[in-house]
């Protein structure tokens, strides 16, 4: 895990979700970031490698409840080389 994920975690094991003020201000910040796109006016997507950013984003959106379905999708990445698949 990197640093920042790190430090990421370590931050909001410390929060508590009971502050709306908080949990608002938090989820604008996911919502501002470089890895949030809107499409369409409807659709939020988030982008992340972290799970744990994953879960956080979907128990910010639970508490302010907003109702949300969360579409995970990963791309394979498949390098060949003389017949060799890495």
């Amino acid at each position: 895990m990197s640093f920042s994920s790190d430090i990421k975690q370590e931050l909001n094991k410390t929060s508590s979700l009971t502050n709306k003020e908080m949990v608002k201000n938090e989820l604008i910040g996911y919502l501002i970031s470089d890895n949030t796109a809107i499409i369409k006016n409807k659709e939020i997507k988030f982008s992340t490698e972290n799970d744990y950013n994953i879960n956080r984003f979907s128990k910010l959106l639970s508490n302010l409840n907003i109702h949300h379905n969360i579409d995970i999708s990963r791309k394979n990445i498949y390098y060949y080389s003389e017949n060799k698949r890495y």
